[in-house]
């Protein structure tokens, strides 16, 4: 239903990676139910689509960066180079965890842990990604389109549930009342994104305006919308030189 209103109200020329990543997790989703679970096939689907998704996941949180930093341009591209190096630097962790646990003669290494160590790697990062730009959000009044709102509100509620998630059930992997727990309360979430998305996003949406952050003392949101542009400027100053 959200994809369908995204393609309806015409937004996905807007919002192509939050789009082509709900396709991509609503299709993997639709296969990985084909595939009979505890099976070699299902673990080799599992690591890639959650490869896929991860991937895709990295650029959307560059997008989202850009959008709620959009009318400070120099710091929006400051922000997207900066969630680029550091979820490369993250990505390559594990492989230097491997290199240096696998060194001795004759040793191997379990790739399911390897995997797992490399997908909370990346999904902590891009946690604390979001968890960076709400703050910035939160602190500073900066005004966007009513749509940027409401995708990034739920993204960053989506992401991080998916990330705690990901996190507790690698805490208990031989126990399946404690993972069932924790991917029924992981569902329940995304269904409330799902909603707020459908009801939220709309094609007037574009056009109307909220202001986000520090609206209850007017004389600190001035003064903090000034140091914004300072900073926006001086960016923009030392990219130039």
């Amino acid at each position: 239903a959200v994809l369908l209103r995204l393609w309806a109200g015409e937004l996905i020329r807007v919002y192509r990676l939050f789009f082509f990543y709900l396709t991509a997790d609503f299709l993997l989703s639709l296969i990985g139910l084909r595939i009979p679970y505890n099976t070699d096939l299902y673990g080799q689907f599992y690591f890639t689509a959650q490869t896929v998704k991860i991937l895709i996941a990295s650029f959307l949180v560059r997008e989202i960066y850009s959008l709620a930093l959009e009318n400070t341009p120099a710091l929006a591209r400051y922000g997207r180079n900066a969630v680029g190096y550091i979820l490369g630097a993250a990505a390559a962790i594990p492989c230097i965890v491997v290199l240096v646990d696998s060194s001795g003669p004759g040793k191997t290494y379990n790739f399911r842990r390897l995997y797992f160590m490399f997908e909370q790697t990346m999904d902590g990062t891009i946690a604390i990604f979001l968890i960076i730009i709400s703050v910035f959000m939160a602190r500073f009044p900066v005004r966007l389109r009513r749509n940027v709102v409401v995708y990034i509100s739920g993204f960053i509620v989506w992401s991080m549930t998916r990330s705690v998630a990901m996190f507790a059930a690698n805490r208990f992997p031989g126990d399946r009342t404690a993972v069932a727990a924790i991917g029924a309360v992981q569902m329940y979430a995304e269904v409330g994104c799902l909603l707020f998305w459908l009801i939220g996003l709309r094609r007037e949406g574009e056009s109307r305006t909220a202001v986000v952050g520090h609206l209850w003392n007017r004389a600190e949101a001035e003064r903090l919308t000034d140091q914004l542009d300072a900073i926006n400027r001086s960016l923009e100053r030392l990219r130039r030189k």
